[in-house]
């Protein structure tokens, strides 16, 4: 008898499945792909390892993640970003600020703007931002008179931030939210040291050590009897546990539980998330072309990338480059093949003018259009109140974790810190 059976293998489903292996369960996995990390997972080519996107760590040392590998009696190291810069609308590449001392001295803002900027950020501090939940940050820029630098610079931390530059719905409370937390850790985003291998490789050897994941295992449906989760069904064989996780989108979660067992106002909630989208390039570089270590910034296309390997060497072979771009859209421009197409085109001619050696060095590249990069946008109708929570109401022994879950944070975050809280719900402690 297994204690835990968790259904998809994402890193929320690791993160999960390591830390109650630790405390003794045995735990598995099971994943229908032909490897773990859902879309997170690692892509290798030609001595490249590439992350699925960018994945940076919010509060380095202070994150979710790196409690996690506290309770795994393990110390995540990680490394500050070097200075981060923009493409702004006027043409011209400008330091772009990620502290109050970089208020001071950005182009991208008038010096009157400056302050102003400093002055929003210390209102931000103090301010409850409950009540900002559902204003939109277009709608609170307006009643607060942004324009030009600041309101650009807004724009800027919405699309990276929250996964999402469509401020007429993005959630103003949820922004000042994570301003906060960037203010009280003291720390904003950072990448692990040596990069996301050894995370996985850590993570899996934890589960492995008493537990089992087995990949090319499709769940077909979690079984419950008398209201309870016992087990799930993979093809025609029963595996049985104590409890069930589902670790999926809350939007797919139905291909594996039967909504008839469950309050229709829950499966509503569920279905009707929406996700981030939106383009992932990728370049696997012959040389290096560029020493920076920060993000780099676009206002159009609004986008945003990084050399992933000017942080972390050991994510590419000596003297070669990886670099990763993301342009945030609507999921509808996804799901459209053409103007996915033209969307990915776009930032690639963009991409080719911001760094001119770019055409003679790639190597290889790859375009992805993804219509689901976070499980859910934090946006006005779907802030952390309206998000669904780690139980299935109705049936007992049944947990969900994941980045669509009511977690804290934006983008990536809400996964890692749905991870911690499901812990508690499960076990009544903190990690």
């Amino acid at each position: 008898m297994n204690d835990f059976v968790i259904v998809g293998s994402g890193i929320c489903g690791l993160e999960l499945g390591a830390m109650l292996a630790h405390d003794g369960h045995r735990v598995k996995v099971l994943e229908k792909s032909s490897h773990y990390g859902g879309r997170a997972f690692l892509w290798e080519k030609d001595g490249f390892i590439v992350d699925n996107g960018i994945h940076l760590i919010r509060f380095g040392p202070k994150s979710a993640t790196a409690q996690v590998f506290q309770h795994l009696g393990q110390d995540l190291q990680f490394k500050d970003l070097g200075i981060s810069y923009v493409l702004d609308e006027d043409g011209k590449v400008k330091d772009f600020p990620t502290s109050p001392a970089g208020f001071l001295t950005t182009k991208m803002m008038s010096i009157t703007e400056r302050f102003k900027t400093i002055g929003l950020v210390i209102k931000m501090r103090r301010q409850d931002p409950g009540s900002l939940l559902e204003t939109s940050v277009e709608d609170w820029m307006m009643q607060t008179g942004l324009a030009d630098g600041v309101r650009r610079y807004l724009i800027w931390v919405t699309a990276s931030m929250q996964v999402c530059p469509f401020t007429d719905r993005a959630s103003m409370g949820e922004l000042i939210l994570n301003f906060q937390a960037v203010l009280k850790k003291g720390k904003s985003a950072m990448y692990p040291i040596h990069g996301w291998k050894p995370i996985y490789d850590a993570l899996v050897s934890e589960i492995e050590r008493e537990g089992e994941i087995r990949l090319n295992a499709k769940v077909d449906s979690v079984v419950v009897k008398d209201g309870r989760a016992t087990g799930v069904m993979v093809g025609e064989e029963l595996i049985e546990a104590e409890r069930v996780v589902v670790n999926l989108p809350c939007q797919q979660i139905f291909s594996v539980i039967d909504e008839r067992n469950v309050d229709p106002a829950f499966v509503n909630m569920c279905k009707k998330q929406r996700p981030t989208a939106g383009v992932v390039l990728d370049y696997g570089l012959s040389r290096k072309i560029s020493n920076d270590s920060g993000l780099w910034y676009m206002w159009q296309p609004m986008s945003f990338g990084m050399f992933t390997s000017n942080l972390c060497p050991e994510v590419a072979p000596k003297g070669k480059q990886l670099l990763t771009w993301f342009y945030p859209t609507n999921i509808e421009d996804m799901q459209d093949l053409e103007k996915a197409r033209k969307k990915s085109e776009e930032m690639e001619q963009a991409l080719h003018r911001l760094f001119p050696e770019l055409e003679k060095a790639i190597q290889w590249r790859r375009v992805q259009h993804l219509q689901t990069v976070d499980g859910a946008e934090i946006n006005v109708n779907q802030h952390r109140n309206k998000r669904p929570g780690y139980m299935v109401p109705g049936i007992s022994n049944l947990y969900l974790v994941g980045d669509s879950l009511k977690g804290p944070g934006a983008g990536g975050d809400v996964g890692h810190e749905s991870v911690l809280q499901c812990y508690e719900e499960i076990t009544g402690r903190q990690a």
